[in-house]
C-alpha cells in the first residue's frame, strides 16, 4: 500500500511538473514578440528648441574693432526666438532580431514648419532680422532596441540628417548691402530615443524624441556706413563694410514625433 501511495505521489508530481512546464512554454510562446521584418508608416509631431537661439553679431571685414560703436547704436536690443511648428511625413525601415536584441535601419522624410530668428533694433531707428526656416527634414538612422515579453520596444537611434533651409534677411536699415535670402541644404546629425508598441502582428505605434543639428551653416548679411552718422560704425564699402550673422551658427532643434507603422 505504501509503495502504491509513493508511486501515485511520484506520478502526481511528474504530471504537475509536466503541466507547469507546458503552461510556461505556452505562455512563453504567446509572450514572444517578433519585431523583425520591414515596416512603413506615417508620423506627425512638433519641432522646438530647448537650447540657446543666440543673437545677432556684427563684425567689420577689415578687422577694425567696432564693438563700442555697435553697442552704443543697439544697446541691449538684441533678441533670439525659435518658433515651434508641426512636422508630418513618411517613414520606412527594416528590423533584424537576435534573441532580445532588435537592430535595424529607418529612413524618413517630413514637411516641417519650423523657424528661428535673431533680431536687433538700433537707435537710428532701424530693424535687423535674420531668419532661417526649415521646409523639409529627412534622416537615415540606425536603431538599437531591447525586446522582452512586453509589447513595448524601447530603442536608441542615431544617424545622418538633412534639411532644406531657407535663409532671409528683413529690415529697414539704409546700410544694408547684398542679397537678402537664399536656400541651402543643411547636412548634420540626429540622435535620440523612443519606444514602439506592438498593437498586433501587423501594426505598431511609436513615439520618438530626436535632437537634430544641421551643421554650421548661417546666413550673412553685409552692411556699409556711407550714410554716416550712427551708420558710420559699419565702415565704408572700400573697407568691406560689416558682416552680420547669428551667434548661434548651428541650426539645432528637437522634435517629438508619434508614428503609426505597418509591418510587411
Amino acid at each position: 500500500m505504501k509503495n502504491i501511495q509513493l508511486n501515485s505521489g511520484k506520478k502526481l508530481i511528474i504530471q504537475t511538473l509536466i503541466g507547469v512546464g507546458m503552461t510556461l512554454g505556452a505562455v512563453s510562446a504567446q509572450a514572444e514578440k517578433d519585431w523583425s521584418g520591414g515596416f512603413a508608416g506615417v508620423d506627425f509631431g512638433v519641432g522646438f528648441d530647448l537650447g540657446n537661439t543666440g543673437e545677432l553679431e556684427f563684425r567689420r571685414v577689415d578687422g577694425t574693432n567696432n564693438t563700442t560703436a555697435i553697442n552704443n547704436a543697439f544697446g541691449r536690443n538684441f533678441d533670439g526666438n525659435f518658433e515651434a511648428g508641426e512636422t508630418f511625413g513618411l517613414r520606412a525601415g527594416y528590423n533584424f532580431q537576435r534573441n532580445n536584441l532588435v537592430y535595424g535601419v529607418i529612413g524618413d522624410i517630413s514637411y516641417a514648419n519650423i523657424s528661428e530668428e535673431q533680431s536687433a533694433f538700433s537707435s537710428t531707428p532701424a530693424t535687423y532680422i535674420e531668419r532661417r526656416k526649415l521646409n523639409t527634414l529627412a534622416s537615415l538612422r540606425g536603431r538599437l532596441g531591447y525586446a522582452n515579453e512586453s509589447p513595448i520596444l524601447p530603442f536608441v537611434t542615431a544617424g545622418i540628417a538633412y534639411g532644406d533651409v531657407k535663409y532671409s534677411w528683413e529690415g529697414n536699415s539704409p546700410a544694408f548691402r547684398g542679397d537678402n535670402g537664399r536656400d541651402t541644404n543643411g547636412i548634420g546629425y540626429v540622435l535620440g530615443l523612443g519606444a514602439d508598441y506592438m498593437v498586433n502582428d501587423n501594426m505598431t505605434v511609436g513615439v520618438e524624441f530626436l535632437h537634430y543639428n544641421l551643421g554650421e551653416s548661417d546666413f550673412k548679411a553685409r552692411f556699409s556706413g556711407e550714410a554716416g552718422g550712427a551708420l558710420a560704425a559699419f565702415g565704408n564699402a572700400a573697407s568691406g563694410g560689416t558682416i552680420q550673422q547669428g551667434s548661434e551658427e548651428d541650426f539645432a532643434f528637437q522634435t517629438l514625433k508619434i508614428s503609426v507603422n505597418w509591418k510587411f
